[in-house]
């Protein structure tokens, strides 16, 4: 059996993630967007979609920015969680990250993302973002 069968024959890892790129009007919620392919990847979740046809009814301000760049673009409203970039270690019973930036080490609470934090993005209709499978 040659190395290329035997690849074959082996199942596919469950945790597998395959990237691919989709039109951004075709985005749905859940989908996991990169808002920077090609530098440090951010992966953020989907959390809603709004173009020219299908604008939330009881959000003012969202209906007045759909109006307004009409069925030129479409509005991605995304998580915002921002990676800890740093060590964690355990101080009298409180979780710390050490310093990146040789300022005092912070507790963990004061670094990580608000988890109600959302990033509202704006994709011209013909753009196409890279996704990625839930695995």
């Amino acid at each position: 059996m040659d190395a290329m069968t035997s690849a074959q024959s082996q199942p596919a890892d469950p945790r597998r993630i395959d990237e691919y790129r989709i039109a951004a009007r075709d985005l749905r919620p859940g989908d996991l967007v990169n808002t920077s392919p090609g530098a440090e990847d951010d992966w953020q979740r989907v959390l809603a979609v709004f173009s020219a046809d299908s604008a939330p009814s009881g959000d003012t301000e969202m209906q007045t920015l759909i109006n307004e760049i009409g069925d030129r673009y479409v509005v991605v409203e995304l998580s915002d969680l921002a990676p800890v970039d740093s060590n964690i270690y355990f101080s009298a019973g409180v979780a710390m990250a050490y310093s990146t930036d040789d300022g005092p080490d912070q507790a963990v609470t004061e670094v990580v993302s608000d988890a109600e934090g959302v990033r509202t993005y704006l994709y011209t209709i013909h753009e196409v973002v890279t996704v990625r499978s839930r695995g």
